[in-house]
């Protein structure tokens, strides 16, 4: 995993993901990456005794492709240093790609892997829950522009909202456009509560809304998922209800339908994380950690 930067524009109001040493909304952009990354995996071509990643995920504390000059200068030379090596990388974005990437992309395209998420093609619901993120239909141009380069791209429906963005017909008419820009494969995970994204849900979305969140919780514990130490998951019931819903709108669409295991471990066998990590061999510790 590498991350060229921490802190986020987009302000999605789910997003689990908080820097301590930066606010919502600022970016601090790890300049001097690119440089540590090259030296780290020449020492490591270098040496009988270490091994390199044979995969990346990058950038799991922020976005790549935020439009911001600097973040996206860094993840440019980011991404040609990993292709270099040989380096498969895999990017989670709710970002656009920005046409700059063009060349590059085709030429590293068998390398790149493309997860492009959405949480609802609704405009009043995007506007509210992740107010700084692209619109969806830009979204769905980018996928198309980065399926013209060749690149491998898969769509992530996260996170489901009970009752706000679970039901029929609001899926069916996320499955619609995902299937529009040509995607045949997606996964998806529901809400996962932790303390600082109740803390934003509960202040900024209509009250109606966090009623039927906060009932949605109710009386489910707070425990260790992962690396994460207070975390209240939806009963599995309910999950497994809304994932049968979404895989049966998503089947009739002809879209395949997978369960993120790093955000439900319950019911999860699908995890675009994990996939990316498999070949890691020991964790690049270019930086400090957060802690």
């Amino acid at each position: 995993m590498v991350d060229v930067a921490a802190g986020c524009s987009f302000g999605c109001l789910f997003c689990p993901v908080r820097w301590r040493r930066v606010q919502d909304g600022e970016i601090e952009v790890f300049v001097d990456l690119p440089d540590r990354l090259r030296r780290e995996l020449t020492m490591r071509r270098r040496s009988a005794e270490q091994v390199g990643p044979g995969k990346v995920l990058l950038n799991a504390a922020t976005d790549s492709f935020q439009p911001i000059p600097s973040l996206l200068a860094v993840v440019h030379e980011t991404l040609e240093v990993l292709f270099s090596a040989g380096v498969q990388v895999a990017v989670r974005t709710r970002g656009l790609v920005p046409e700059g990437f063009a060349g590059l992309l085709r030429r590293h395209s068998d390398l790149l892997l493309v997860e492009q998420t959405f949480f609802s093609v609704d405009e009043r619901l995007t506007e509210q829950y992740e107010p700084g993120a692209p619109h969806p239909q830009q979204r769905l141009e980018s996928i198309r522009r980065l399926r013209a380069w060749g690149v491998e791209v898969r769509a992530r429906i996260q996170p489901l909202i009970p009752f706000v963005s679970d039901t029929v017909g609001h899926l069916e008419e996320l499955v619609r456009h995902i299937r529009s820009a040509g995607i045949e494969r997606a996964t998806s995970s529901y809400l996962v509560m932790r303390p600082q994204v109740q803390e934003r849900l509960e202040t900024r979305i209509p009250q109606a809304h966090w009623n039927l969140i906060r009932g949605s919780f109710k009386g489910q514990p707070w425990r260790k998922v992962g690396i994460h130490q207070m975390t209240r998951l939806m009963p599995i019931r309910t999950r497994d209800q809304g994932y049968r819903r979404l895989r049966t709108v998503a089947e009739r669409a002809g879209l395949t339908i997978g369960i993120c295991a790093c955000q439900d471990p319950d019911l999860g066998s699908d995890c675009f994380a994990r996939q990316s990590s498999t070949d890691l061999v020991g964790q690049l510790d270019l930086f400090p950690s957060a802690s």
